[in-house]
């Protein structure tokens, strides 16, 4: 194997890993506040529900690999730890990787300045995969935030109504 040939291993690899490790990482340092006030961005279209139902995601969405353990969030608490602060941040670690694999999938076309333009042909593809593997993993944030955030309203009504307090009435108050 050539020298060319191993350099441009490594320096591919080293582009994906830093494209897509820095990415999900990056998307962490904007402010909490921009998730928030985006929420146009973040909102569920009326077309949704009927797209995941035909490409059944719900089928296999459990099945693609989830990287929440790097940022020490675990979805799977969700039975285990089911209170407003935990949905909270459920809901947050969907915009993280939402906007996260949306850039991962913008940011991947760099790959055609990173390599020899007689490789250009070949770089284009890579990013255009790249895209196509993103979209399922955009699709699961999409599919699992408002129910997510449909259950934070329940557990909210519930937490309202179990600290209302009923006026005592009687005598010795």
């Amino acid at each position: 194997m050539s020298s060319f040939i191993v350099w441009m291993i490594v320096i591919n690899t080293l582009f994906w890993l830093v494209c897509c490790l820095g990415t999900a990482h990056v998307v962490r340092f904007l402010p909490k506040s921009w998730y928030e006030k985006n929420d146009w961005f973040f909102a569920e279209h009326s077309f949704e529900k009927k797209l995941y139902k035909k490409i059944r995601l719900d089928r296999w969405k459990d099945k693609l690999p989830e990287g929440g353990g790097l940022w020490k969030f675990q979805k799977k608490e969700l039975h285990e730890t089911l209170t407003l602060e935990y949905t909270d941040r459920f809901i947050l670690e969907t915009k993280y990787g939402e906007v996260g694999h949306w850039c991962m999938a913008v940011l991947g076309f760099a790959c055609i300045w990173v390599n020899p333009s007689s490789y250009a042909n070949v770089a284009l593809i890579c990013a255009i995969v790249n895209v196509i593997v993103q979209i399922p993993f955009c699709l699961i944030q999409r599919y699992n935030r408002p129910r997510l955030i449909r259950l934070r309203s329940r557990l909210a009504r519930k937490n309202t109504q179990s600290h209302t307090t009923k006026p005592q009435t009687g005598a010795g108050v």
